[in-house]
């Protein structure tokens, strides 16, 4: 239903200005702008027969009106209804999106917002009940049955302001508030006609607020602000808004798939041996602008999917301030680069992670007043997230200025649950690979459960979401100064780097962003170790090999199972495999294990195709083609080391879980 989209996409806005409204910079601006919202809600539900939600947003559009009238009655508990409000807007226009009519009783909340109406305004209010009315600033006129009578017949209109009727409309539109109203005002002063008798007419409505004189921010506010409406005649050009289209996202990825394809056949020919022997210029030189027009291409059409993470910033910040109430401790939270864009998949992949460690942050992170007052620190915490782009990656960090992460007790809590590597010291292990245990599931060193945290749950999920996004994160902390996560995030899941390696007589594709280093070893290099296996020295450090039989040597098997063709694409059997000396270092939540490649064949950047239903290997994220027409598996090394660390065995998520 058109009428829930366009519902859910103006609470979007809602949110992000009802935090605008708390750091009360610009407080009229924003309250006229939830008022429309809440407005635009209640009108569009009386109308498609959704009377519990119009009565609901009715109620709130009352409480807006009157504080539309008296911003500075705005305070910290009316923003805290509101966005409540807001909440419970969204949630019953999620649940009938989904079609699930389910029974919806916000009357709790309806009778707090008519008490704070009734405390704003000084007045009773009368019960909603009734179907919903006009909005507070529409007015209802009683006209005498002898009104007209008075009246003299308007001349015809000449066509041309007919014509025009649209056009001006759309202008006034476009004006602030208090510009539209500083107009209207003067053209009302200038057009009206000499006083004559004529019957009264009643104005059954409130005295308007007064209205704050218009600030100069847009060229239409400036020129109406002096000149006594002078701005139609002075020729300064309004600012030209883009228009908005809005399309179904499944359209745009079908069209994207279309660009893909058109990506593949375009490195078929620009890797094609026939017109690289050819020596035809001509040739060569049309085939050079293909590929920068189908790059160009490709980029724009990618461009459609992208999205600024301002929105997912306004739920940060809502979230700090609903914790800060909680936990009462107070924070100054600073937002850089909410502009940043990334791609849709990214985005909504994106939320949860977030939210997870900017709540660590806050109840892990962020000490009490006590302990900041023990420990010579400001009484307000810091928290800051940022994001900007780096290349063909987003890098977002959320850093906290509070306890910092205690390295022996997280590595205590680790060797308990068994989760450091076999023949692997401890105490040797480095910060980073010490804190990364803490996105093991179910991992938690908190002392107590809370509301918030403490059940070990969220942090697997912030490691699980970004491992689907091709993402990593990093952490840095000093104990009692604060932390940093780092969050390296592509821009897009369309598209990947990656290195190709052969492996086992295929080619297979590494993602870049997994791989620390690619290193030649000899033979003398490897060593067993009865609890470890075999591991190679590397840099005088011991890393542990990867056994390719135990991890990878079913999935040719499997593929060939499922499809016959595949198995004639092999060269080599897994038994005629030599002597390994080269060796791919992957990044693993342990730290370092050791890929066998038989060698690496260079860098390529691919279109990124899922394998098809029934093909699902966990070892595989997915498939491309390589320019010369090859079909490539893209392997996912964490669930590659995943399966290492656990002997080979298959992943079982009821054991996990367990």
């Amino acid at each position: 239903m058109e009428f829930l989209n366009e519902s859910a996409f103006l609470l979007e806005s809602y949110e992000e200005s009802m935090m605008s409204l708390e750091t009360g910079a610009k407080p009229s601006e924003d309250l006229s702008q939830i008022f429309r919202v809440a407005h635009s809600v209640k009108g569009g539900a009386a109308a498609v027969g959704l009377q519990d939600l119009g009565k609901f947003a009715h109620v709130m559009e009352d409480l807006l009106s009157a504080l539309r009238a008296n911003p500075d009655l705005v305070n910290s508990n009316l923003i805290s209804l509101l966005l409540r409000s807001g909440d419970e807007l969204k949630k019953r226009i999620s649940s009938l999106q989904k079609g699930e009519d389910t029974p919806w009783d916000p009357s709790e909340l309806k009778q707090q917002l008519i008490v704070a109406l009734e405390e704003t305004t000084g007045a009773k209010m009368a019960h909603h009940d009734g179907p919903a009315a006009p909005a507070a600033d529409e007015v209802k006129l009683e006209v005498p049955d002898d009104f007209f009578a008075a009246a003299t017949p308007a001349p015809a209109e000449p066509a041309g302001d007919v014509a025009n009727l649209d056009l001006m409309a759309e202008l006034l539109a476009q004006m602030s508030p208090e510009a539209r109203a500083a107009y209207e005002q003067e053209e009302a002063a200038k057009a009206a006609p000499a006083p004559v008798a004529a019957p009264a007419l009643k104005v059954a409505a409130p005295e308007p607020a007064p209205t704050p004189a218009a600030k100069p921010t847009t060229p239409a506010a400036a020129a109406s602000g002096g000149n006594g409406g002078g701005a139609a005649k002075s020729g300064t050009p309004m600012k030209q808004q883009n228009a908005v289209i809005k399309v179904d996202t499944g359209r745009v990825d079908s069209v994207l798939d279309a660009v893909g394809e058109l990506v593949v056949l375009k490195n078929q020919i620009v890797h094609d041996e026939y017109i690289k022997a050819g020596g035809n210029v001509r040739l060569e030189a049309i085939v050079d602008q293909l590929d920068k027009a189908v790059r160009e291409l490709y980029e724009k059409t990618l461009s459609i999917r992208m999205t600024p993470l301002k929105s997912l910033f306004v739920k940060i910040q809502r979230i700090v301030r609903d914790v800060s109430l909680t936990l009462n401790k107070p924070v100054d939270l600073q937002l850089i680069g909410e502009e940043t864009e990334v791609e849709r998949t990214v985005f909504e992949l994106l939320n949860d992670p977030l939210v997870h460690l900017v709540r660590n942050a806050m109840d892990h992170g962020v000490e009490n007043g006590d302990l900041r007052k023990e420990r010579n620190k400001p009484a307000t915490a810091k928290v800051t997230v940022s994001a900007k782009q780096s290349g063909g990656n987003v890098l977002i960090e959320i850093v906290d200025d509070g306890g910092g992460i205690n390295r022996e007790k997280v590595l205590k809590k680790a060797i308990e649950k068994n989760l450091v590597p076999a023949g692997v010291d401890p105490q040797t292990m480095s910060d980073e690979s010490v804190f990364q245990f803490i996105f093991a599931a179910g991992f938690s060193t908190a002392d107590k459960v809370s509301d918030l945290s403490g059940r070990g749950v969220g942090l697997d999920v912030v490691k699980s979401n970004l491992e689907k996004i091709n993402g990593k994160i990093n952490i840095s902390s000093k104990l009692g100064h604060g932390t940093t996560f780092r969050l390296t995030i592509p821009l897009s899941t369309a598209i990947t780097d990656g290195i190709v390696v052969a492996l086992d007589g295929e080619r297979y594709i590494l993602p870049i962003h997994s791989i620390r280093e690619i290193v030649r070893v000899m033979p003398k290099d490897y060593t067993e170790i009865p609890s470890a296996g075999k591991v190679a020295k590397v840099r005088e450090v011991l890393v542990p090999v990867i056994s390719i039989e135990n991890t990878l040597g079913h999935i040719a098997r499997d593929l060939n199972n499922k499809n016959p063709s595949w198995g004639q694409r092999k060269t080599e059997s897994l038994s005629s495999r030599r002597e390994e000396t080269m060796l791919v270092i992957i990044e693993s939540i342990t730290g370092q294990m050791a890929l066998p490649v038989d060698d690496v064949l260079g860098q390529a950047q691919v279109v990124v195709k899922p394998l098809t239903t029934g093909n699902n290997i966990p070892e595989v994220a997915g498939a491309a083609i390589l320019g010369d027409g090859r079909t490539v598996l893209i392997l996912d090394p964490s669930m590659i080391v995943a399966k290492a660390a656990r002997g080979g065995k298959d992943f079982d998520i009821k054991e996990q879980a367990a």
